[in-house]
């Protein structure tokens, strides 16, 4: 039995040092899935955020009047008059894993068919309908809880040959139900008019592992180190009596 221990005592040790310093050093040991269709952004491209800040500084401030309220409402009537309705899909998954990416994908087809679920990967749930768009298209993911990174464009020309689709790497950063929030707006000029919005919930869950890790995470690296190193001390000290004794 004090062999068995120690041994346990030793391997946490072990990892518990390389899991600190991998962490102290910026390492991450969490295994990622490859993104597909990873688009790398040229130089200078403007970023999810900054792009929003523009999109929302170019939006006209409000008015006080109903003569104004009359141009503003003239405007968005003018740009839904220059609209046209296609299909559209998305996907998200009814559950997740702490800690462990997924993707949220959105499809809209511009080609004329009846459909835009062909281009989603179709391992979560797909919700499809249509949407009024203009020739360009911003498409935005939100949520609170979770580490949200664009893979693809924000801002897509809605393409006649094929689908546009939009996807974000999705990390949950916290165990529990959570609302994660799409917004699609059609781009004309400086204006963006918002024309579909959809709030998928995900069940966010952790394992015995994730747990641990959680647990872990909440003690600074220097800490889980010093304690990797105590452990693996005692072990070791606890198989070299057994030894002894033998």
């Amino acid at each position: 039995m004090l062999r068995f221990l120690s041994l346990i005592m030793i391997l946490l040790g072990l990892a518990a040092v390389g899991y600190g310093g991998a962490r102290y050093f910026g390492i991450d040991l969490m295994p990622q899935e490859p993104a597909e269709q990873m688009v790398e952004m040229a130089p200078g491209a403007p970023s999810e955020t900054t792009e929003m800040r523009s999109i929302a500084k170019a939006a006209p401030p409000a008015f006080d009047g109903d003569d104004d309220m009359f141009s503003i409402t003239s405007v968005a009537d003018d740009m839904m008059a220059r609209l046209r309705e296609v299909p559209i899909a998305h996907e998200t998954p009814s559950s997740a894993k702490f800690g462990r990416p997924f993707d949220v994908t959105v499809a809209i087809d511009g080609t004329g068919g009846d459909s835009a679920a062909d281009a989603l990967p179709g391992t979560g749930n797909v919700v499809e309908g249509v949407a009024q768009v203009s020739d360009s298209v911003m498409a935005a993911l939100s949520g609170d809880r979770f580490d949200i990174v664009a893979v693809t464009p924000m801002t897509q020309t809605v393409s006649p040959l094929t689908e546009n689709v939009w996807r974000w790497r999705v990390t949950p950063t916290e165990v529990g139900a959570h609302d994660l929030v799409i917004e699609l707006f059609a781009l004309e000029g400086d204006q963006a008019l918002p024309v579909r919005t959809f709030r998928d919930k995900v069940e966010v869950q952790v394992s015995r592992v994730g747990q641990v890790v959680a647990i872990v995470d909440s003690f600074s690296p220097i800490a889980v180190v010093v304690g990797g190193i105590g452990s693996f001390l005692a072990g070791l000290l606890g198989a070299l009596r057994f030894f002894r004794r033998r």
